[in-house]
């Protein structure tokens, strides 16, 4: 039976193809995306400022004009990761209104902000003064509106904009205005309804767990919710069940980490900012896993570690075709863009080549855990283009660890190992066809 028409493989196709397309997952694995520059900006100017500027260990140390510099990157950071919740927040509600074809996504994005600020506490309780906490109303914390309140934001805004948008699709819920009022005033007038209805849901809920549970809704979010998930992907056997599922899907010609996407980035990117904020505050790095970790030990080449087997038909194929298509599929690899090898040798559906597709992430995986976990190398605490080529990632992501760039060799040497003996395989098979 061929592979491609099995009904277990179409249902599989289907149930990947609900998921990739269902419209929450779609607007956050989107709004993730779409912050990706902000998240390298902040990233790059941590690293200039830890590897450079630092006073204390850094390149220029002794130069004290050079380190006031570091007051830019602070900046930079600030307003970017320092504000990620309220981008993630916007984002996701312009990207939610967009897939519910609502005529207006702009304000779905202004919207799932609103939803968010209602839902932090009023008043925040800061540094004690004379020995007496002072309370301070109407002022929010980096904390808040940074990653530690970004799972927040992400439950906000989908629970806010879905609302809206269901609303708003009531007509009995639109206020109809003459047609010689400018379409763009007709609009705002159309949501006004909806909006107030969903803005005052929210204050009522936030009023409540003040009130009732003597509690607030972040720190709710953060006991119940975030920290039991980004606690869970540090386990190495939930991570390593990821990169399986993730390399799975890609053997079935699915992008399983775009696919897991709208699961898998609001917790690694928690992850990865608990780690710079710790970098940038002189503390432990708290997480093994995060993006870039996921990155430079488990995505070298792109989805089932592509560079291994590129290697791996460079010096072992006899087939005149694979070695062309390695060789075109060379520098796209280079850069982790797997596309090329993926679908031109091709290793999707292919029972030979799927096999190490599965097995080596998990290897490399495991082991650059298992190095890190020991204290062998540093943690990540650098978000970096995901196109960077292995060796230069691993030295960046780990805020300049050689160890990790030496790792990276070591692991392009056991995946290629393993991909070995089935490019061998397929130099026979080659031979009886």
């Amino acid at each position: 039976m061929d592979a491609q028409n099995s009904p277990m493989v179409n249902k599989m196709l289907s149930v990947a193809n609900k998921i990739s397309t269902q419209k929450h997952m779609m607007a956050i694995r989107d709004a993730f995306i779409a912050l990706m520059p902000a998240t390298i900006i902040a990233s790059f100017w941590m690293l200039v400022n830890n590897l450079l500027l630092s006073p204390t260990n850094g390149l220029f140390k002794s130069v004290k004009w050079l380190t006031d510099l570091s007051a830019i990157g602070n900046q930079i950071y600030n307003a970017t990761l320092g504000i990620l919740a309220i981008l993630v927040a916007f984002t996701i509600g312009e990207k939610l209104a967009e897939n519910y074809q609502d005529d207006s996504p702009m304000f779905g994005g202004v919207f799932g902000v609103i939803c968010f600020f209602i839902m932090l506490p009023a008043q925040l309780q800061i540094a004690t003064v004379d020995g007496k906490m002072v309370i301070v109303p109407t002022i929010f914390s980096q904390t808040q509106v940074s990653a530690t309140g970004m799972f927040l934001a992400i439950i906000a805004s989908i629970i806010g904009v879905t609302l809206l948008c269901k609303f708003n699709q009531n007509a009995h819920l639109r206020i109809k205005m003459p047609d010689a009022v400018p379409p763009a005033i007709a609009k705002s007038f159309n949501v006004l309804i909806p909006a107030f209805l969903v803005s005052t849901i929210f204050g009522a809920l936030e009023f409540a767990i003040e009130t009732g549970l003597h509690t607030n809704a972040p720190d709710l979010i953060v006991k119940f919710f975030q920290a039991p998930l980004v606690g869970s992907f540090q386990s190495i056997f939930v991570i390593l069940f990821y990169v399986f599922l993730s390399n799975f899907l890609w053997a079935f010609g699915l992008h399983g980490p775009f696919i897991l996407g709208g699961i898998s980035g609001p917790v690694l990117t928690a992850a990865i900012q608990q780690n710079m904020d710790a970098l940038k505050a002189g503390k432990a790095l708290p997480n093994i896993v995060t993006q870039p970790f996921l990155d430079i030990y488990g995505w070298m080449g792109g989805g089932g570690v592509m560079m291994c087997l590129v290697i791996a038909i460079l010096i072992g194929s006899r087939r005149e075709d694979y070695r062309t298509i390695a060789k075109v599929g060379l520098v796209p690899a280079f850069f982790n863009v797997s596309e090329p090898i993926q679908f031109g040798l091709p290793v999707v559906f292919n029972p030979i080549l799927g096999i190490p597709l599965i097995i080596a992430p998990v290897v490399t995986v495991a082991i650059g855990y298992g190095l890190t976990a020991i204290g062998w190398v540093s943690r990540t605490s650098v978000i970096i283009p995901w196109t960077t080529p292995p060796i230069i990632s691993g030295y960046l992501a780990t805020n300049g660890d050689i160890r990790a760039a030496i790792i990276q060799v070591f692991l392009l040497a056991i995946g290629t190992l393993i991909y070995l003996p089935f490019v061998r395989f397929a130099n026979r098979q080659k031979i009886v066809d």
